[in-house]
């Protein structure tokens, strides 16, 4: 899926978001993932979790054999399995939901669309929401 300029000015994005977007994607489209992702680095998370609402979950999985660990905010459309830890700096977002054969851990909050799973246990600073 893209993301377009008319397209967040149709879904009412905020002025300052809008602008982002046009500054950052300066041909006026970019994948949805790839918005995310970003917003994630540069720990836009109240702009990420809007994105994700209004564009909704996508059936789209992030798989990683190994460990997922981030210097800053995860953000993923779709499903994230994890046959290792998960970890990130401050959230960790999944439209779907997220798996991981080991913890999980976020310094703020961890939140998915459907279900969390973890093979050792799950830990956020502020708050963990599911479904």
């Amino acid at each position: 899926m893209k993301i377009t300029l008319s397209w967040l000015k149709e879904k009412g994005a905020c002025v300052e978001g809008y602008n982002w977007f046009k500054e950052k994607y300066q041909d006026g489209e970019a994948d949805y993932q790839e918005v995310l992702r970003t917003l994630g680095k540069e720990e836009k998370i109240g702009w990420a979790q809007w994105l994700l609402q209004e564009a909704g979950p996508t059936q789209d999985v992030l798989e990683i054999n190994g460990d997922l660990i981030a210097e800053h905010s995860i953000c993923w459309a779709g499903f994230i399995k994890v046959t290792g830890k998960i970890a990130a700096r401050l959230f960790l977002m999944a439209g779907s939901g997220i798996e991981a054969g080991e913890g999980i851990k976020a310094g703020e909050g961890i939140k998915a669309g459907e279900g969390i799973e973890a093979g050792e246990g799950i830990e956020a600073g502020e708050g963990i929401e599911a479904g």
